[in-house]
């Protein structure tokens, strides 16, 4: 044989070759057999009901590995979905629907879904329909009406999954979900912790109309709740509703008490932050929590509060109220002092050491900038030395290094060297001496 015909023959088994793999690629095989065969087992009116499960499970394998038989496989899921008598294939054909990615869903079986929630009766198909919507925010939004039928369901585990949807469902649109509000509001007084937290979690991100009627009854759970994870979930959807009416700042201030959970107070006094100057009505209660809360990390975020509460004229108007707090035997951790320092500095450093002891001022200013800059605490220790006496700025400073803080110590050395320079003697020559 030449080699051009040899050539040719290699040629013509490389052209057989591709045709039967482009046959394969058409009909592809799971399990031992055709693409075909398992679509004709699964749309089949008679047979075994286990058979056709299978038959589903098998075409969802074919569709993850070969793409591009998504459009002949996912239609006959989709149908296997809306039609077929059986519950558990039913079942099955909506937990295949629920591992396509969220493009593939958008193209192939998003309206099977949302139809056959429409019109599933049996709960555990209704439940596998929902798990599988909840999966895509986009199918999501496009089912807000059944999912909120589906809050109706006696089920609690069809409750929780239904309002999971609604909320992320939220994410993409809230206008589209408004109006599930009034489905959910019966999750809030649900015996089920799982269902209320549910509930509270999706009421929140969906931010409905009427909303200061929907803050008002978290606000009151609030009060009355005594689940922890529950109370935390309650101020997270009051942060996301944004509502300040009475009733809501009350709550918040209530559960700043000392009686309640550390973590609660602390998301409580967070909350409040958010609202700005609209929490200034609850300021009183924010300067207490700042001067008797055993957590230091509460009486930090309180000091922030109370500043964005009252704003930069309210601020100033209660200095006299938080001044005092600078003397580190009435605050003993400098973090609470550095709150302290940069809500009264931001108006300006002449309200820190204009008309208080300088000692006092110093000591929490050395201690609070100490640790955060030593860069430039010099030069701002050297300002409050020029506002008070030079002299007592420094015995100020050196009280402070004996701080606990050995950064603060550190601090306070470098400040004491940069208050006491030396002239430099080539500038500011020795006027004993006679010049030469």
């Amino acid at each position: 044989m030449t080699s051009s015909a040899r050539r040719a023959a290699a040629l013509a088994l490389l052209a057989l070759f591709a045709g039967f793999a482009r046959a394969d690629e058409k009909d592809p095989e799971q399990d031992g057999k055709k693409m075909t065969v398992w679509i004709a087992t699964a749309t089949q009116s008679g047979g075994s009901a286990r058979q056709r499960a299978l038959a589903v499970d098998a075409l969802g394998k074919i569709a993850a590995k070969h793409k591009s038989n998504h459009k002949d496989v996912v239609p006959v899921i989709g149908q296997v979905l809306r039609t077929d008598p059986s519950a558990a294939v039913r079942a099955q054909a909506a937990i295949v629907l629920g591992t396509l990615t969220e493009k593939e869903i958008e193209v192939h079986g998003k309206s099977d879904l949302i139809f056959q929630l429409g019109k599933e009766k049996e709960p555990r198909v209704r439940k596998e329909i929902v798990t599988a919507i909840s999966r895509y925010p986009a199918v999501c939004g496009a089912a807000v009406e059944p999912l909120t039928e589906a809050l109706k369901d006696a089920e609690p585990e069809m409750k929780i999954a239904a309002a999971d949807a609604l909320a992320l469902a939220a994410t993409r649109s809230q206008a589209s979900v408004k109006g599930a509000a009034a489905g959910l509001a019966p999750l809030l007084k649900h015996a089920d912790k799982a269902v209320k937290l549910a509930g509270v979690h999706a009421i929140g991100r969906i931010k409905p109309e009427g909303a200061t009627a929907v803050s008002e009854t978290l606000a009151a759970m609030l009060g009355t709740e005594t689940d922890i994870e529950l109370r935390r979930e309650i101020v997270s959807s009051l942060i996301l509703l944004g509502e300040t009416s009475a009733p809501v700042l009350d709550a918040l201030a209530a559960a700043l008490k000392a009686n309640q959970p550390d973590d609660v107070r602390r998301a409580a006094a967070r909350a409040l932050g958010t609202f700005g100057t609209r929490a200034a009505p609850v300021a009183d209660v924010l300067l207490a929590v700042i001067s008797t809360d055993k957590l230091k990390d509460v009486r930090v975020d309180a000091v922030r509060t109370f500043g964005s509460a009252l704003g930069p004229t309210g601020v100033k108007a209660r200095l006299k109220d938080l001044r005092p707090l600078l003397d580190p035997s009435k605050e003993p951790d400098f973090e609470v002092r550095l709150a302290l320092v940069e809500e009264i500095a931001a108006l300006g450093w002449e309200h820190i050491g204009s008309d208080i002891a300088p000692p006092r001022v110093v000591a929490a200013a050395v201690t609070a900038f100490g640790v955060q800059n030593w860069a430039d605490f010099a030069e701002r220790a050297e300002m409050l030395a020029k506002w008070g006496e030079a002299q007592q700025t420094i015995v100020a400073l050196r009280l402070r290094q004996a701080d606990p803080q050995d950064k603060v110590r550190g601090a306070a050395t470098r400040a004491i060297k940069s208050i006491e320079k030396k002239p430099d003697p080539k500038k500011d020559p020795d006027p004993k001496k006679d010049p030469e």
